[in-house]
């Protein structure tokens, strides 16, 4: 039975932060240098909005470690960052954790909610595609291979779904017809929405991949993608309008990819772009970020800029992540006195969200030692997936949990961005007030070997750090002291620990990335 001075504790907790001088900004304004961060004051003055003043560093630190690995810094992670006082040491730590082994493994999460893995209807790749697409994904992320490559790779492939990874983009759909191959195509990599695409053009799409075929072969759900040749030479038109020839026998493909990727292509740089920008703010500079044509404008010369220097990198994902990640928009605190909803559209303070259901799921696990267990229901051939592995790390839509659909995890049935949803629910409130699998994981904390050899006080300052990656303020600790006097002494103030692990699990600091 869970104590209720959580509750009075909670209360109490959240009058102190908000008397305290604030954890989470400085004094200083966000600093300006280069394009970006000239484009970005472009955009707050047009829209009237003050420079934001900096995010603290306790408060960046988390920003940067759930938005590159997906999991919180450890304690000494956070406190060798807050407590180093030397200059530079923001772009040092971007650099480190693009280069960590965690950031692959994270953002292929990313991509595969893009394509579409998932074993089961209505995409049904199958368990070994799954995995094998999954590790071709990674292997990309890993390498940092050219963007460009990566697409050309997928979108020119043919051969068997188990042995070349990359047809499986093709197989990633529910619709495999011309028009729904080219649906897929707009979307994940020009992104632009099928349906609302003029007529002429979607027809222009679709010719290119008229030629797909799917044929089985004698091994269970095996499956060979090819693209039948033309015997005579057959114009294409692009989206531009004008023709291009596919002469014969020639993957028309692969004079698609020619045109997608070239340097002028007014889709293909920018689509990324503003999805590597939502990715990292939980919204693109156009809104939605995979609606370019019909989307929210927000700051256009940037995310023109942002697709050009991208292109000339020679389509370097990790480049574009370091120049977003550095932007004075990702250093700006997300607490401003204006209209909340107007700064953060424009970036001019950073948007809260909730964190992802799956980074959601390990920090819970890497804060109390026990994780989920997930198993699949179809039987061959990955039906458990080892306790060890991270949340984040599950490759097939299809493996979920409860607790995953709770917090939104999307279904991967159509590629949208808007299929994951991070905003909070009256169910997931009261699913982490009520829950008694989370309140038996808390009291694992205690016996945390860097925890439970420290000293009452010690004891409470480490819970901060590791919850929110920041020690308790003045304020926080005399509260604390103040409840924990008050309680009569005995079973009230030993339950204390786990009345404040609590509280901090459903506190907004926590459940936020901000």
């Amino acid at each position: 039975m869970k104590s209720t001075g959580w509750v009075l504790l909670s209360m109490a907790l959240t009058a102190a932060v908000l008397a305290a001088e604030s954890p989470y900004w400085k004094d200083s304004l966000v600093p300006e240098h280069g394009e970006v961060d000239r484009l970005l004051r472009a955009g707050w003055a047009q829209q009237r909005l003050a420079v934001p003043r900096e995010a603290s560093d306790a408060v960046f630190v988390r920003r940067a470690y759930l938005d590159f690995l997906g999991r919180l810094p450890t304690m000494a992670e956070a406190k060798e960052y807050v407590q180093d006082p030397g200059g530079g040491k923001r772009a040092a730590l971007i650099d480190r954790l693009l280069n960590d082994d965690g950031f692959p493994l994270y953002w292929t999460q990313h991509w595969c909610d893009l394509l579409r893995i998932k074993s089961e209807f209505p995409i049904n790749l199958w368990p070994n595609a799954v995995y094998g697409y999954q590790r071709r994904i990674h292997d990309f992320l890993r390498r940092n291979e050219p963007y460009d490559d990566f697409v050309r790779a997928l979108l020119t492939s043919s051969g068997s779904n188990f042995r070349v990874p990359e047809v499986n983009f093709y197989r990633a759909m529910a619709n495999r017809t011309a028009a729904g191959i080219a649906g897929a195509v707009a979307l994940s990599f020009m992104g632009l929405r099928y349906d609302a695409m003029p007529a002429a053009d979607r027809l222009a799409l679709a010719d290119f991949f008229a030629g797909v075929r799917y044929k089985s072969t004698k091994e269970w759900k095996e499956e060979i993608v090819y693209a039948q040749r033309l015997p005579e030479a057959l114009p294409r038109r692009r989206l531009d309008g004008r023709l291009v020839d596919v002469a014969p026998g020639d993957d028309a493909r692969a004079v698609f990819c020619d045109e997608l990727l070239t340097a002028g292509n007014p889709y293909f740089s920018r689509a990324l772009a503003n999805r590597v920008w939502h990715w990292f703010f939980g919204h693109g500079l156009i809104a939605p970020a995979d609606d370019l044509a019909g989307g929210d404008i927000i700051n256009q010369p940037l995310l023109d800029h942002l697709a050009g220097e991208f292109a000339r990198s020679g389509y370097d994902v990790r480049r574009l992540c370091r120049q977003v990640a550095l932007s004075s928009a990702y250093c700006a605190s997300s607490c401003q006195s204006a209209a909340a909803s107007l700064t953060e559209k424009h970036f001019a303070s950073y948007p809260v969200r909730r964190l992802g259901a799956e980074v959601l799921d390990d920090a819970i696990g890497d804060l109390t030692g026990a994780r989920s267990s997930y198993s699949s229901v179809i039987p061959e051939p990955f039906t458990y997936i080892p306790s060890q592995n991270r949340t984040v790390s599950l490759a097939d839509g299809s493996i979920s949990s409860s607790f995953l659909i709770l917090f939104g995890r999307p279904a991967r049935d159509s590629g949208e961005l808007g299929e994951r949803n991070n905003a909070m629910s009256a169910k997931q409130r009261l699913f982490l007030f009520n829950s008694g699998e989370l309140y038996r994981k808390l009291q694992n904390i205690g016996r945390r070997e860097d925890v439970k050899s420290f000293s009452s006080e010690a004891r409470i300052e480490a819970l901060y750090w590791l919850f929110l990656s920041r020690p308790p303020t003045a304020e926080e600790k005399k509260t604390i002291q103040t409840f924990y006097q008050r309680l009569p002494s005995g079973k009230e103030r030993w339950r204390l620990q786990q009345d404040l692990c609590w509280v901090l699990v459903n506190s907004a600091e926590f459940l936020h990335q901000h």
